[in-house]
């Protein structure tokens, strides 16, 4: 109850209504951990609590701005990373005794870093334009400019850490695996609600801008058949056309059967919600205008059948189409909840629409395909700025092969099921159907499943209802993997092919590391229990 709401005469505890606030301000960290953004310091997980305490003569702007970026990272990676962003923004004032971000303040921190500690300022530079891209104060065009113009070498972490920014650049390709592995998994499960699914779905297929995406309608789904064979695409409105309109130019996309049913889904129930709010029944011409990606909160104001015409097709047409800051809401729904994380930093996955259009053009360059056909599939009406998109090839620079997959196993953490010491431990454990056999027969696991599956053992080492056996013959398995990764190298396969099975690698390769571990565990765990007992000493030479 606030102040002006309490009854008269009856006066409300200052402390109270403060308490109350405060209770409806919390935020809560990626580990789960609730804290209030106003706090001075912040318990992120039972490790780390940082402090946002910052030296007074920086500017009200640049603060705010401080901490409302560091609430975004706090809230969506890891709370280690939050510090590490914290520790150097704060380094960073302390050397330069700057008051605001200048890009004169920059260049002298890098100067004064030298070359041995450059690496400081390559993490902030990631926050600091993270920082611009949210929209908050503090950071100016030109030192987004004058950062994105750098080149600086991070701190070395051998084969693990590919070249290039892993939070504001393209994705690898195996990061796009973890994403969209982590996402089908998340909504089967129900933890992510199918509309943040679509959305992010809609992104990583088609690399469309968000205000594209936003006036997306139902007839934009096109199916056709040709010679037997069922096509899909979706035509795609376009932006920033000059003198153009909303809804007014259209590029057609080819897309999978998959996205197609996942659009079509939740434009059914955009109709559903949209029939309720008006309390009667469209038929399929009208139904085929209603967004795919409603405003809901619009729906309260169509009182009718007309009403909704006029939303749909008055002098503002886009009223009933989800807002661009809806959608950005909706990826960062998607980024607290996620689990994914980047094989080459281990640190969850930072999500930004802007990420997937440099992932695409990327992609499209490193197989070969020119600037004209990357600014037609990007949406550009021009080359000119088609090589944001393609400066950053470097992922081809990291092969997985038998010396680098145990490297970046324990950062990409794709091995997802739940280990078990043997079968009597497992889910369906008494159920000899649950096994999983391998090529050889040899059983590596079992299925905690209990609907039906066809997708083979393999598979089974991104699903979350698999549970391997800690004495398991993992090793077979990989073997395998990598045996036919030369296999389609040496029979002159594009790289595409060749890497198409790197994530699954990186999964028996995890899981063969958990194994190892829970192995020495159980060894260091059975020596001192028998040590207990005076059994038997493993150093009773030295006792």
């Amino acid at each position: 109850m606030c102040e002006t709401c309490a009854p008269a005469g009856k006066k409300i505890n200052p402390s109270l209504l403060k308490a109350g606030r405060k209770r409806r301000a919390l935020s809560t960290s990626k580990d789960g951990y609730s804290f209030d953004p106003s706090d001075d310091h912040w318990k992120l997980n039972k490790d780390v609590t940082i402090s946002l305490i910052v030296p007074e003569f920086l500017d009200e702007s640049t603060r705010e701005g401080f901490r409302a970026t560091l609430q975004r990272y706090a809230e969506e990676m890891s709370a280690r990373h939050t510090e590490n962003m914290a520790t150097r923004f704060k380094r960073y004032l302390r050397d330069t005794g700057t008051s605001h971000v200048t890009s004169a303040s920059l260049i002298n921190w890098r100067a004064h870093l030298g070359k041995d500690e450059q690496w400081q300022l390559g993490g902030l530079k990631g926050f600091l334009i993270a920082w611009h891209d949210y929209g908050f104060g503090g950071i100016s065009d030109e030192v987004v400019d004058l950062l994105q113009g750098w080149r600086i070498a991070g701190n070395e972490k051998g084969a693990a850490v590919a070249s290039g920014c892993p939070e504001t650049g393209p994705f690898t390709d195996l990061e796009i695996a973890a994403l969209l592995d982590w996402a089908n998994m998340a909504v089967a499960k129900d933890d992510l609600i199918f509309e943040d699914y679509a959305y992010l779905l809609t992104l990583a297929m088609t690399a469309r801008r968000p205000v594209q995406i936003a006036a997306l309608r139902g007839r934009d789904l096109v199916q056709q058949t040709s010679k037997d064979i069922r096509q899909f695409s979706l035509n795609c409105p376009r932006a920033k056309q000059r003198g153009l309109g909303f809804r007014k130019s259209f590029r057609s996309l080819a897309i999978l059967e998959d996205l197609y049913l996942v659009l079509q889904q939740q434009h059914r129930q955009s109709v559903a919600l949209v029939e309720k709010a008006i309390g009667a029944g469209l038929n399929a011409e009208l139904a085929a205008d209603i967004p795919i990606f409603l405003n809901q909160d619009m729906l309260p104001g169509i009182r009718g059948i007309q009403h909704l015409k006029e939303a749909l097709f008055g002098p503002i047409p886009d009223r009933l189409h989800s807002t661009t800051s809806w959608l950005a809401s909706s990826l960062r729904r998607c980024a607290v909840k996620s689990t994914a994380r980047s094989e080459r930093t281990g640190e969850f996955i930072r999500l930004t629409a802007t990420r997937f259009r440099h992932t695409r053009g990327t992609k499209l360059r490193r197989e070969g395909f020119g600037p004209f056909v990357i600014a037609e599939l990007l949406d550009h009406s021009d080359i000119q700025n088609v090589r944001v998109y393609t400066d950053n090839t470097a992922q081809e620079a990291v092969v997985i092969n038998e010396l680098i997959g145990p490297q970046l196993a324990p950062f990409a953490q794709a091995c997802l099921g739940r280990l078990v010491r043997s079968e009597r431990d497992a889910i369906r454990g008494e159920d000899p159907r649950s096994r999983i056999p391998n090529d050889q027969q040899h059983s590596v696991g079992t299925c905690g499943n209990y609907g039906f599956c066809a997708s083979g053992y393999r598979a089974c080492y991104t699903c979350y209802h698999f549970q391997p056996w800690v004495d398991g013959p993992h090793e077979e398995v990989l073997a395998d993997l990598y045996e036919e990764k030369e296999r389609v190298r040496a029979a002159g396969c594009p790289d595409v092919v060749v890497n198409a099975n790197d994530q699954l690698i990186l999964a028996v390769e995890h899981c063969i590391l958990l194994c190892k571990q829970a192995k020495v565990q159980s060894s260091i765990a059975h020596a001192l229990e028998e040590n207990d007992y005076g059994q038997s000493c493993p150093i009773r030479g030295a006792c």
